[in-house]
């Protein structure tokens, strides 16, 4: 097509309908060289719903077939596209998932906008990017924030805080008091003849609750609730004090409970959304939410296209075989189920008495396959918690090699076993205590947490082989996951705990006191979600072979009953006594 017809075709899409004067058209000739012109046969598949949406379709000829299969597998024609009409805004700017299936039902000619090529034109040509039309919720979803701890394949599509009436109750008191003393200090400015004081007396009292109250906003400034295309999560930061992080999968919740308490939350509504599991509730708070019914239908909506794109999926595997094994070719090899790795437990050993291996193991190490990874509690909170006896084991020793050494170059033969007794006590006390830190170290490193591509593992051991617990689960179990950074200093040296809720009779893990919670989170979140995959996909196999087999066995039985008859033979010879040219088999 010629760059005018380009153009023209482009100022038919409300996403560019403020291109239309002079400036308008010079920057849509930028987009130009970027459209490219595709033609489809009649059957072809533009995009399979399920598949991630990243580009903008225009139809120059020809019929396009819009289908989509809902969470139950039933499908709904949604109608044909023709000339003129046009889809994927969405994904041009976002890139979601398709939502429907596109198939031409006719030769059919379109011109075609990728949204990588397009975002970088938008990152160079700014003002191309304030003239696009964007509808409410395409802007909404344009301008959502992005956050490094979401997966390639993951899409954020609501990103919100708690409702500012929340806000205004945690800084009422404080911004009373500091209105109060502003109105009173005037006063007594007023009357008073000597100010110096009062205005000494007013910053003192007025700067630390003015700190409170910006303490408060940024408090609830950072607290962040997340939907996103496959989880739930919470953010939730305290300054540089602590940082929580909670997530749940989609696939885990069936229900969702709105409450709203008293006529506050119904006037400027507010509320609470209580997310519930198969027979437990989801430990993530989503309490004080703008708008709760919204969310909670976006929720439900995430819910079901999350659902409808696995059917959607699978339906085009399936379709892919049933073509290969129409053209006759040999059927793809079933896939087994991933057997599981073995359980090694290994730790960091002694390696040649270094103390610093010793001392300070490292917090991670991985498998020279990097199928498994080890992780340990880092040493630091450790140290500070075993400080009652180091401190005491340091402190005595320094004062008993300074006391000695005294005594002995001091000492006569009246005062020799007096010094010599003093020395034995003080070396079995000393000994007592480096026992008590031998024994505190080698508790503190001995446990460690171990992860595969299918399990978490959970070792506890004492010291001395004196006892060992293993607790374990199945990464599929983990209903929910969320870290908990606690203090100023864990947020400073990037330690924490690692929370993770599971399904059935294995309860809460813990990994506490862990070297980057957040990686760990993230780790786990992923390889929860990679074993699903694969799990869906071995069923999906099966379901999919023992489908074929039907299909083999039903195309063998009419052939057979399709096969001509021997003229020397008559009917009445055949086993059932006649027999039609053209059989029908019903399964």
């Amino acid at each position: 097509m010629e760059q005018e017809e380009i153009v023209a075709c482009l100022q038919q899409i409300p996403l560019f309908q403020n291109f239309t004067d002079r400036n308008g058209v010079l920057e849509l000739y930028r987009v130009v060289p970027l459209v490219k012109e595709v033609t489809y046969s009649a059957g072809d598949c533009l995009f399979s719903q399920g598949n991630l949406s990243d580009r903008l379709y225009y139809i120059v000829d020809g019929q396009i077939r819009l289908t989509r299969f809902d969470r139950e597998g039933q499908v709904f024609h949604l109608g044909d596209k023709g000339p003129g009409d046009f889809f994927g805004e969405t994904g041009l700017l976002v890139a979601d998932f398709h939502d429907v299936t596109a198939e031409a039902l006719a030769a059919a000619r379109v011109l075609c906008l990728e949204r990588i090529e397009f975002a970088e034109l938008l990152e160079q040509r700014p003002r191309l990017q304030r003239r696009l039309n964007l509808k409410p919720d395409l802007k909404r979803a344009y301008t959502t924030p992005r956050f490094v701890w979401l997966r390639d394949d993951e899409l954020p599509v609501f990103v919100g805080r708690r409702h500012w009436f929340h806000l205004i109750r945690r800084i009422f008191w404080p911004l009373l008091i500091l209105l109060a003393g502003a109105i009173l200090l005037i006063f007594l400015l007023d009357a008073a003849e000597s100010t110096s004081f009062l205005l000494i007396i007013g910053g003192l009292l007025g700067i630390p609750t003015s700190g409170f109250l910006a303490w408060r906003i940024w408090d609830w400034q950072n607290d962040r609730f997340v939907v996103t295309t496959q989880r739930i999560v919470h953010i939730e930061r305290q300054g540089l004090f602590r940082e929580s992080f909670e997530e749940g999968a989609l696939d885990n919740i069936q229900d969702i409970h709105e409450v709203r308490f008293g006529l506050t939350a119904n006037i400027l509504n507010f509320g609470d959304l209580i997310l519930q599991t198969a027979g437990e509730t989801v430990q993530i708070d989503l309490t004080g939410v703008p708008d709760p019914s919204y969310v909670r239908d976006l929720i439900f909506r995430e819910i079901d296209r999350h659902h409808a794109r696995q059917i959607a999926l699978m339906r085009g595997e399936i379709r892919e075989k049933l073509e290969k094994r129409l053209q006759m070719e040999p059927p793809p090899p079933i896939i087994e189920a991933l057997p599981s790795l073995s359980q090694k437990t290994s730790i960091l050993s002694l390696i040649g008495g270094a103390l610093k291996d010793y001392l300070f193991p490292s917090s991670w190490s991985v498998s020279e396959d990097k199928s498994i990874i080890y992780w340990r509690r880092f040493w630091l909170p450790g140290f500070m918690l075993n400080l009652r006896v180091f401190v005491p084991f340091v402190t005595l020793a320094a004062l008993g090699v300074w006391y000695f050494s005294k005594q002995f170059g001091e000492a006569t033969e009246a005062t020799l076993t007096t010094t010599t007794f003093g020395l034995v006590l003080w070396l079995i006390a000393e000994s007592t205590l480096f026992t008590m830190l031998l024994w505190a170290i080698e508790d503190w490193r001995n446990d460690y947490f171990q992860i595969t591509p299918e399990r978490m593992i959970m070792v506890d051991r004492k010291p001395l082989l004196l006892s060992e617990s293993r607790r374990e689960t199945t990464l599929d179990k983990i209903q929910n996951i969320s870290f908990d950074v606690p203090d100023i200093m864990a947020r400073f040296f990037k330690y924490g705990n690692v929370m993770l809720e599971t399904a059935g009779t294995t309860g809460k893990f813990e990994l506490k006191w862990v070297r980057y919670p957040q990686k760990i989170q993230v780790e786990i979140s992923g390889r929860k979600r990679a074993l699903l995959e694969k799990q869906r996909k071995v069923a999906a196999q099966r379901r999919q072979e023992e489908l074929l087999s039907w299909f083999a066995v039903y195309d063998d039985l009419r052939k057979k009953s399709q096969a001509p008859i021997d003229s020397g033979k008559s009917a009445a010879d055949s086993p059932t006594g006649t027999m039609t040219t053209h059989g029908e088999i019903s399964l």
